[in-house]
């Protein structure tokens, strides 16, 4: 796109409320981070400062002095640094490209360009919202971390900067997408209308989905604390064993299996409590809403986050569930997107909490889908393999730790379970090709559901290990760009023609779908994977 694209007003926004217009071409110049970004840094970097001068406030003996010297010379260091890196600092927008200066001792130049950037994020700490400051995340297609990082400017700034890139996009591409969205736009602005909010969750709601939820966050917490104040043992031994406890501590010696029953009680019951706090943290307010051929979303409760997914980064949808939540009939979406957010992942969560028909309502506009009642089942033969699989872990298990506790082999008990475990897991696990969506369900105490849409697909996998061989076994796999290794929806141990049926009639519909025209063996590859199944030994 050439330089002279003409300027657009566009209008910046301050937490949804009031506007002003804002004039593309005066980002061209080199801009600043907003001052008070002095007093953020400064304030985050105390907590530090506090931690180095604690041993020398609490013990001032020759030890402590260490990290006095060290303190010192940490608040020579870091706070100039601080001013330097502030005054170094700079940004610009062209139609072309966001352009970041950065570093002191080392300068970066970095140029991101505009068709590259996939997503802007505008997250608000707490501290931030006080001083009315957010971060500016700007995420490319494919990259491995956030690609440029704005931190702080004011929130009008930010909503500037990221309605401004959207501007510039959508003079780039002509804005092809305004037309596949959501139509309920004001023509000015571009500006969702309010009929076009995708998900709301109440308070009500968002404690609510807590409940299902537990979260060993307060482990990590109580380790930090323990790790920072380093408390005496002996002294923490003693204190309970003449203090008001004294007389807790002689029944819990006397009962050590009603001890250990009823803490692992109470670290449930604080998993459960930590998971509500949590998610009511994390979604608290959560609200999506649709632009043109975009997905906007905004939530949290100290630290509030708003993101944009352009429904062309969308690659695949997961559906995620548990036994309790199923049987009250709540899910989880969640959209995989080519970029790759390490906080999220790689996914990024679209409806937190809802039921399956609001969750086909938000996915209509981008990835339109109806979840299959019935799924076509992998061979019984997975419930062996798993069974197998899991035993083998247990007697391993098992054995180890009886070379120091005996008692370690009561846990072979445990084999129904296994049994149970290895029986569930087939009966969860299937599979659906509609001609268009691929659905993958799979999961005993989570329980996920992929929905791959024909255009998305990317590389074909059949696979069979040596045991797999043994037993005429397959696995196919279909791969989608953004898919994270340890949760791709792979199909496990299908009867190899089956596998094989299954395989030619996906890669057909790909061919067919590029090359425009309605596959003649759509319907017939359906028929096929059943004739061939049947064909095949189990």
């Amino acid at each position: 796109m050439s330089s002279d694209v003409p300027p657009v007003p566009v209008l910046s926004r301050s937490d949804g409320q009031g506007s002003s217009p804002v004039d593309p071409a005066s980002y061209r110049e080199a801009r600043r981070l907003h001052p008070l970004t002095l007093v953020q840094r400064l304030v985050v970097s105390l907590p530090a400062l506090f931690f180095l001068l604690l041993p020398f406030l609490r013990h001032p003996d020759r030890d402590a002095w260490i990290n006095l010297v060290i303190a010192i010379i940490y608040g020579v260091i870091a706070l100039p640094w601080i001013v330097l890196y502030y005054h170094r600092f700079r940004y610009r927008i062209t139609p072309r490209e966001l352009i970041i200066e950065s570093g002191v001792l080392t300068r970066k130049h970095r140029n991101i360009p505009i068709e590259r950037i996939q997503s802007i994020e505008i997250e608000q700490r707490l501290l931030a919202r006080l001083l009315g400051l957010a971060k500016v995340k700007v995420q490319t297609a494919g990259s491995a971390a956030t690609e440029g990082v704005l931190e702080y400017v004011s929130v009008p700034e930010a909503h500037a900067i990221r309605r401004i890139v959207r501007v510039y996009q959508q003079h780039r591409t002509d804005a092809p997408e305004a037309a596949a969205g959501p139509p309920a736009t004001t023509p000015e602005t571009g500006e969702a209308t309010p009929e076009t909010t995708g998900l709301s969750l109440s308070l009500r709601r968002v404690l609510l989905s807590g409940a299902f939820r537990f979260s060993l966050l307060y482990i990590a917490v109580a380790f930090s604390l323990l790790q920072y104040f380093d408390p005496d043992p002996e002294a923490i031994a003693l204190w309970l064993s003449r203090g008001a406890l004294r007389p807790l501590i002689t029944r819990a010696a006397d009962a050590p299996w009603l001890t250990a029953f009823l803490f692992a009680l109470l670290a449930a019951l604080l998993s459960w409590l930590t998971g509500i706090a949590v998610n009511l943290g994390k979604y608290y307010g959560f609200r999506l809403w649709y632009e043109p051929g975009k997905l906007h979303k905004r939530h949290g409760l100290l630290t509030v986050s708003e993101n944009t997914i352009p429904f062309r980064k969308v690659q695949a949808l997961i559906l995620r569930t548990n036994p309790l939540m199923q049987r009250f009939g709540w899910w989880e979406l969640k959209l995989q997107t080519m970029g790759f957010d390490p906080r999220e992942q790689g996914y990024q969560v679209a409806a937190p909490f809802a039921r399956l028909d609001e969750i086909e309502a938000v996915a209509r506009p981008m990835l339109p889908f109806h979840l299959p009642e019935t799924f076509r089942s992998v061979s019984p033969l997975h419930a062996r393999r798993v069974f197998v699989r899991w035993t083998l872990a247990l007697l391993l298990l098992s054995a180890g730790t009886a070379l120091f506790w005996t008692p370690a082999w009561w846990s072979l008990t445990a084999l129904p379970l296994v049994g149970l475990y290895a029986w569930l897991a087939f009966r969860r696990h299937g599979y659906v090709f509609t001609g268009e969506r691929l659905f993958v369900r799979r999961g005993v105490l989570r329980h996920h559901v992929w929905v791959l849409p024909v255009e998305k697909f990317q590389v074909f996998y059949l696979t069979a290990s040596l045991f797999q061989r043994r037993l005429g076994l397959c696995s196919v796999y279909v791969d989608t760009a953004g898919v994270a290794g340890f949760a791709a929806p792979v199909i496990h141990d299908l009867p190899a023609g089956e596998a094989e049926a299954l395989l030619e009639t996906l890669y057909a519909r790909f061919q067919a779908h590029y090359a425009g025209a309605e596959p003649p063996g759509a319907e017939a590859g359906v028929e096929a994977i059943r004739s061939r199944s049947e064909q095949s030994p189990r």
